[in-house]
């Protein structure tokens, strides 16, 4: 419905539409990537703009390399190396805050809640560090390596590891809520939605497990080995395998949807799916980036890169932002797949790209951290 003004002449009527054009310019852009895939519901989609180019904006040097993907929370950039250590980062000049360290490497991305940022490493100990002066406040030692990205809850922690628990920790002692045993490996990051948490791992089971209590509510059996974290729409769950499948599973009927697989049967998903638009995109081992019909399973459109494809892919607005082995970041057009630009860092990309404000955040094997930031 159109607002009737009848007192006030053009040009006034165009000076408040500058105004309000002004303010909304003024208000601040969603700037926190607080978690790996971004959001508790693990489905990496920003619906504003983010398109290229960019333009590198600062470097900080990481020299053992950098798998994790970096969270983004109140202008503090946090990142673990495969040294063991674990950085905090001034996002907007890459100035160094403080460095942890811990054991072995850090592989997997944090969680920040009150005042502290929580992370696992490769001892499977895990660790609850102080943001502000980078000392250890408590740590839990699990039974082997973490390479699960933490969900923060209020009043819980959650993480995986290999020791095959999905652990509940208290976050401001580290004592366990719970844990629950399964019958393999958890590699993925739990998702959360509605007092739920969605969990896979390599004994191919999704399992649907109360967040207070850690009882099971149902669980899915896919027959694949699954180390990818698996993306929350509603009551769909979308996830890759390991052996060469991407799979829909609506969890509320405990059933496979749809279940679909590329000709090249040695591919593997280790990437986790990002979910908008009608489509399910990620990366596989085939070197491809795949766009999947979310409704039907079948392929809507794919891009080739030189090597493998284990990062994350990130939607901002029409752009799909994903990392390859072959050492280079793409943008390419969500609707057709078309690569719009490319970054080459100086290693294979593992890493998720975080956007924050007008900044991406990514790392690489090349021991480098890249802020890019639109000129």
């Amino acid at each position: 419905m159109r607002m009737k003004m009848p007192n006030q002449r053009p040009n006034a009527r165009r000076l408040l539409a500058a105004a309000w054009l002004l303010a909304l310019a003024a208000l601040p852009v969603a700037a926190d990537w607080p978690m790996f895939l971004g959001n508790a519901q693990r489905n990496s989609v920003i619906e504003r703009s983010f398109p290229p180019p960019l333009a590198v904006e600062w470097t900080y040097d990481a020299p053992d390399g950098i798998d994790s993907t970096a969270i983004i929370v109140d202008g503090t950039v946090y990142f673990g190396e495969m040294n063991g250590k674990f950085h905090a980062v001034e996002l907007a000049t890459g100035k160094g805050k403080w460095v942890y360290q811990a054991g072995l490497g850090v592989p997997a991305s944090g969680c920040v809640m009150d005042g502290v940022v929580f992370f696992g490493d490769e001892e499977g100990a895990f660790h609850a560090v102080d943001i502000v002066t980078g000392a250890l406040r408590w740590k839990y030692q699990t039974g082997a390596e973490i390479l699960s990205s933490p969900s923060c809850l209020p009043g819980a922690v959650l993480v995986g590891s290999y020791d095959s628990s999905l652990y509940s920790l208290n976050p401001a002692t580290g004592e366990p809520n719970w844990d629950y045993r399964t019958e393999d490996r958890v590699h993925c990051s739990p998702a959360v939605q509605d007092g739920k948490t969605f969990v896979t791992g390599c004994d191919g089971r999704l399992r649907v497990i109360d967040v207070k209590t850690g009882k099971e509510e149902s669980q899915v059996s896919t027959d694949d080995y699954i180390a990818s974290t698996p993306a929350l729409v509603g009551d769909r769950i979308y996830i890759g395998t390991m052996g060469g499948q991407v799979l829909a599973i609506d969890w509320k009927k405990g059933e496979i949807v749809w279940s679909y697989r590329y000709s090249d049967a040695n591919n593997q998903f280790l990437s986790s799916p990002a979910v908008v638009d009608g489509k399910v995109i990620l990366g596989g081992r085939d070197r491809r980036v795949h766009a999947i019909d979310e409704q039907t399973g079948t392929l809507v459109w794919e891009f080739m890169t030189r090597s493998r494809i284990d990062s994350s892919p990130v939607v901002a607005g029409q752009t799909v932002w994903v990392g390859s082995n072959d050492g280079n970041l793409y943008a390419l057009d969500l609707k057709t797949g078309q690569e719009q630009w490319k970054f080459t860092l100086g290693g294979p990309v593992v890493a998720q790209a975080a956007i924050s404000g007008d900044r991406l955040i990514i790392g690489s094997r090349d021991g480098v951290l890249y802020s890019l930031k639109k000129p």
